[in-house]
């Protein structure tokens, strides 16, 4: 006897179909499972013999093929229990299915009958409606990600016998209503409140955050720069449909909670992070790295330099395509990563070296072997390098005074605004005079292509945020101290330190 049952499998951030094909023979009860399935999901035939068992259920006599099909395409993970358990019923003549067989699959058995949530929920009900599918079961467990497949009907399920009983005709099982977006009030962050270093950073900070420019914060320790990384994090406006669709599908992936939040993620890996945290699981039922968990929102990396060196290098390409794609001899994987970076450094090993030489302990090549940490090529692909000063006291009304409620919901506003003049195109190019004021000045400080293109961009969001129809000779200066000042003190300390190490 032959049956089959949906299923699927998830691959990267995507769900692929698999057909569950099940067939019983004469011979001796054993069960064979093909299909290239990896480590968890052969071990589904332990978990769903003992479910079987549990749930009152006998076990099939005779000899039980599985085909994962396709047959060419590497499985993994748990979510092929239910469907294979099914499907033993049914060869074994103890289910008579009235409905389902155009819906998909998807739980986890625990070895006694209860169905477990599976990762990656949403993306693998994402391709369920995709393909048409005309329903999806789920574990109770995955209520959440349930909660965002408008449009598909869900059935949610806690056991093995339950949804038997449902293919068999009974009425079980909770179909959730279809998520509709909610207004979120955001409770303002008390680092956006803060804001130290005044209204200048204050302005710069809002500069990134209208062009997503990249940002490395340089200060002494202590001085706020991990604050000012989370007040830009308040300043970002929030996802629209489609974005959050896609942060909520990655976070599914990486098994972390599905909330919907219209926030923009912030990652602060520690700088110890190795490279396949970076980048993520690759392989078939790989999971996304902090890369891809900072897709659409920030990526702090605090102490800069502390990081390994390949962890590093590794961030470059996707900082320019939004894209991490993943190679191995199992397959490519493609991740989404379209990440805003902030990083935070001291300017010395001590930090103290922006206080005076008679604060700071370090020796000039101590000096010059930090930053060099740091390459030139990452330092390339960084738009805004800003010196963060010393903490001050400061009284209400001066100038370095933090803002109340009212003017962060008015700095907000204002990054909003100028970000949609970016997107729809609304800040005319420079005009010609201005390109070839700017090309000069980059050419005699013996600036990249790629720091034109950096200098021309955070001009336009300037300008933007200032509400100025195109950027001007002060937009240019004010790019140029922002974006090339202090790259070229850093570098000339970096090639400083890379001679002497040769």
């Amino acid at each position: 006897m032959h049956c089959y049952w949906q299923g699927a499998s998830l691959r990267g951030v995507q769900g692929l179909p698999v057909r569950v094909e099940v067939q019983m023979a004469r011979g001796l009860p054993a069960l064979s499972l093909v299909g290239q399935a990896g480590a968890a999901t052969r071990e589904s035939r332990e978990r769903v013999y003992g479910a079987l068992r549990e749930s009152g259920y006998s076990l099939p006599r005779g000899r039980v093929t599985v085909n994962l099909a396709p047959a060419d395409e590497r499985k993994e993970g748990t979510a092929f229990d239910l469907a294979m358990a099914l499907g033993l019923l049914e060869v074994s003549g103890q289910l008579r299915p009235r409905r389902g067989r155009d819906w998909w699959f998807l739980g986890e058995l625990g070895l006694d009958g209860r169905l477990l949530p599976v990762r990656g929920a949403l993306p693998l009900g994402l391709a369920a409606r995709e393909a048409g599918a005309r329903g999806l079961v789920l574990p109770s467990g995955n209520a959440a990600e349930a909660s965002h497949l408008g449009g598909l009907p869900v059935l949610l399920m806690d056991s093995l016998t339950a949804v038997a009983g449902w293919v068999n005709g009974e009425e079980v099982g909770t179909i959730p209503q279809a998520w509709t977006p909610r207004r979120e009030r955001r409770s303002p962050d008390e680092a956006a409140l803060l804001m130290p270093g005044g209204p200048a950073l204050r302005r710069a900070l809002a500069t990134a955050a209208v062009g997503r420019h990249n940002v490395l914060l340089v200060g002494a320790p202590g001085n706020g720069k991990t604050t000012l990384a989370r007040a830009l994090a308040e300043l970002l406006p929030p996802l629209g449909a489609g974005q959050r669709r896609e942060v909520m599908a990655l976070r599914s992936a990486a098994g972390l909670a599905v909330d919907g939040s219209r926030s923009p993620s912030f990652r602060a890996p520690h700088h110890s992070l190795s490279l396949g945290g970076l980048l993520g699981r690759s392989g078939a039922g790989g999971r996304p790295g902090e890369m891809s968990l900072a897709h659409r929102g920030l990526l702090f990396l605090d102490e800069l330099p502390e990081f390994r060196r390949d962890v590093l290098e590794a961030m470059r390409e996707p900082m320019e395509d939004g894209l991490l794609r993943v190679a191995r001899g199992s397959g490519t994987l493609e991740w989404p990563a379209r990440f805003q970076l902030i990083a935070a450094m001291n300017p010395c090993p001590c930090g103290l070296s922006l206080r005076g030489g008679e604060h700071c302990r370090c020796t000039p090549f101590q000096v010059k072997r930090y930053r060099g940490r740091v390459s030139g090529a990452l330092l390339d692909r960084i738009d805004l390098i800003l010196e963060v000063p010393d903490w001050r006291p400061t009284g209400e009304g001066s100038p370095g005074s933090s803002l109340d409620h009212r003017g962060l919901r008015s700095l907000r506003a204002r990054v909003a605004r100028a970000g949609r003049r970016i997107e729809r195109g609304a800040v005319a190019p420079l005009p010609a005079a201005e390109r070839r004021w700017l090309d000069e000045r980059l050419h005699e400080a013996g600036a990249s292509l790629r720091q034109r293109v950096s200098v021309a961009g955070v001009a336009a969001s300037i300008a933007a945020l200032a509400g100025r129809p195109r950027p001007g000779r002060r937009e240019l200066l004010d790019a140029l101290d922002l974006g090339l000042r202090w790259r070229l003190r850093f570098v000339r300390t970096a090639s400083g330190a890379a001679r002497s190490d040769s």
